[in-house]
């Protein structure tokens, strides 16, 4: 039996160790005229290049939300059961911390790292929003409760604003609520929807919700002024993704086109056109939004320029007033829950059981990772631009969270 064993574990290592040859041989081959480094090449174009995940971890019941840690091998997952669980991703076999946070599911969480405290925000079918800080004995301690929606709080967003951490909720009760986290303060309130809003995501002054009644829009929260719509999807949308654009002293402020390796089509280095700064968008900051919907797929939409006065909130530009359908991305067969962006790739997790990694340049599918759970996947997380730790997790239905790493 030991023997069989061994022979067992010497295939699988030759396995691995063929998958890191052709991964190597593919990115050597991408360096071209040697111009780019193999490090930043790998950077860029980095993707699990396993179909099954590193490893498996049990969180009991359904997973609701995942959130990497900023810098630390640590994973944030909530579930339907309302509970908050960190794990470590060197030995994750028990959790290393576990709170009960809500007394029913939790629909959305999000986490800041602010003056080095790290801040973990979770909202919940039992109307409530938490903050909570991730103290270095590995416990969360509750700092803060906020109350004031009067149905199921659906998405949560933080943003750091100067000195202040705010938090951006709505709900189901068809309000959107920016709320200061040291005092607990309703800053702002306001109906953005006709129907039930089911995400949001904010930078800056703005913020993009997405709705049962189909539509994106995007409003100036400090006026609670709806500035432009996005029309297209034809069921609801579950989740949208703000594209930050770079800070205006990394670019010239010219939209740069990616150059591609040839047969691939992989970018080599060249910026990201949808992360180049572009000096009339400065005020927003970003000019392209991505939404996903249960009409089974990804849009990338180009955000039009509100109209601008100084010392005056922004007015709707009157020349046009909707989102510019830049792409619609198509391969899933079910509702698609969730949202990452990589550089030029975008992650989606659907209900029909997997995960699909797009090229926001061109349009394709460059991977998909079929049957990555049981059942239903309901969210993901990737490593930020600029992170070299590269892990890719996925949390599902089947109460699983499946962790892909380098």
């Amino acid at each position: 039996n030991s023997i069989v064993r061994l022979q067992r574990k010497i295939l699988d290592l030759e396995k691995k160790i063929e998958a890191l040859t052709e991964e190597n041989d593919s990115l050597r081959n991408s360096l071209g005229n040697g111009s780019t480094s193999l490090s930043t090449i790998a950077k860029i174009n980095w993707l699990p290049s396993r179909s099954q995940p590193n490893f498996q971890i049990s969180t009991g019941s359904a997973a609701t939300a995942v959130k990497l840690h900023p810098s630390l091998p640590i994973l944030f997952a909530c579930t339907d059961q309302g509970k908050l669980l960190a794990y470590d991703l060197m030995n994750y076999t028990m959790p290393i911390a576990s709170i009960q946070a809500h007394m029913k599911g939790i629909t959305s969480m999000d986490i800041l790292l602010s003056q080095e405290e790290l801040l973990i925000s979770t909202v919940s079918r039992d109307l409530q929003c938490k903050i909570f800080t991730f103290k270095d004995n590995n416990t969360f301690q509750l700092l803060r409760s906020l109350i004031g929606h009067e149905h199921i709080v659906s998405c949560v967003k933080l943003l750091q604003q100067n000195t202040e951490v705010l938090a951006a909720t709505c709900s189901r009760d068809l309000n959107c609520k920016i709320w200061n986290v040291s005092n607990g303060w309703c800053l702002k309130s306001f109906q953005a929807h006709t129907e039930w809003i089911r995400c949001l995501d904010i930078f800056g002054d703005y913020i993009v919700t997405g709705s049962n009644d189909c539509t994106l829009r995007l409003s100036h929260w400090p006026s609670a002024r709806g500035l432009s719509l996005g029309l297209g999807h034809e069921y609801a949308v579950e989740r949208v993704k703000i594209i930050p654009m770079l800070a205006s002293n990394t670019t010239d402020g010219k939209e740069t086109k990616p150059v591609s390796d040839g047969e691939s089509g992989k970018n080599t280095g060249v910026e990201n056109p949808f992360t180049v700064h572009d000096s009339a968008y400065a005020p927003l900051g970003f000019r392209y939004v991505l939404s996903s919907s249960r009409d089974k797929t990804l849009k990338l939409w180009k955000v039009p320029l509100p109209k601008l006065a100084a010392h005056r909130p922004p007015q709707p530009n009157p020349f046009q007033s909707q989102f510019e359908l830049v792409k619609t991305f198509n391969g899933h067969s079910s509702w698609v829950r969730d949202i990452r962006v990589r550089d030029i790739h975008a992650f989606t997790s659907s209900d029909d059981s997997t995960v699909r990694c797009w090229n926001l340049i061109t349009g394709e599918c460059v991977k998909v990772w079929k049957d990555a759970h049981k059942g239903f996947i309901n969210c993901l997380d990737v490593d930020e631009n600029g992170t070299l730790r590269e892990v890719l997790c996925t949390g599902g239905n089947d109460g699983k969270v499946n962790v892909f790493m380098r």
